[in-house]
């Protein structure tokens, strides 16, 4: 288990979610680029592809509760199938998405919200459990809101993948302090065990790996200047084609998805 040490403060915390490309209403600005306009395609397709992991997960009507749920697009597809509701610590966040969508969506965490409703046949976290400090704590509370038989969708970026390795403390994903956690398949299913789950799914995100390579590569070069400009040139093609066949023949692809059973 890779992990952040020290930890930062509560402080440190939110003043580094002020920082820029932390904005949760980001993706609803006006596109002002071609990387903007090919960020928002992304995102559209990105929509399209979880709300057809959903279909394959859980029966239509069934209850689903999003966590970190920003300003609500993800929970907005799935309203007209299912019985959906979030929570999202960014109180605008969470009020624009209440009046924007229509949504119930609670403002705070899982130690400070109340849910009206337990017995979720769903939860979901895309990209929020490397974020949770009380990790332990927290997925037994999510344990606790399924219904028996029910199931726990988490999304997390790879530190075991090769574009990881290539990219070392340049690897965006490592996104220090706001990533407390790092995972591989070993201790996401370690962390399944120890809170009454079992691992029963796990597959790639298509489109993270040349997000993370493409950031990754943007960082580099911020760091060590116009010299990774020639490097960039071959190690991008490299990174993406390298980590995809990696992942292919390890499971160890730049971020993965786990569909996890309470039992």
């Amino acid at each position: 288990m890779i992990f952040l040490n020290p930890r930062p403060s509560q402080t440190e915390m939110e003043s580094a979610y002020q920082e820029e490309g932390y904005d949760p209403f980001q993706s609803l600005e006006k596109p002002k680029g071609i990387f903007d306009r090919a960020y928002r395609l992304a995102r559209t397709y990105a929509l399209a592809w979880k709300k057809r992991l959903v279909n394959k997960i859980v029966e239509p009507g069934a209850k689903i509760l999003d966590g970190g749920c920003s300003t609500g697009e993800f929970l907005s597809v799935l309203k007209d199938k299912y019985v959906v509701e979030g929570f999202e610590p960014e109180p605008d966040a969470a009020r624009w998405a209440g009046n924007r969508f229509g949504l119930t969506v609670h403002t705070g965490n899982l130690n400070t919200v109340s849910f009206q409703n337990d017995g979720f046949d769903l939860v979901t976290l895309w990209h929020v459990l490397e974020h949770i400090p009380e990790l332990t704590q927290d997925v037994t509370r999510i344990h606790q809101l399924l219904r028996p038989g029910g199931k726990f969708l988490i999304a997390v970026p790879n530190v075991g993948s090769l574009d990881a390795k290539i990219y070392k403390e340049n690897w965006i994903a490592l996104d220090a302090p706001r990533h407390l956690w790092h995972f591989t398949l070993p201790s996401i299913n370690s962390l399944a065990s120890s809170t009454g789950f079992k691992i029963v799914r796990t597959g790639m995100l298509p489109l993270d790996t040349v997000y993370n390579v493409l950031l990754s590569e943007q960082l580099a070069i911020g760091t060590y200047g116009r010299i990774q400009l020639m490097k960039a040139i071959f190690r991008f093609p490299f990174a993406i084609i390298g980590s995809m066949i990696y992942g292919l023949f390890t499971g160890s692809h730049s971020s993965r998805y786990y569909i996890l059973e309470k039992v």
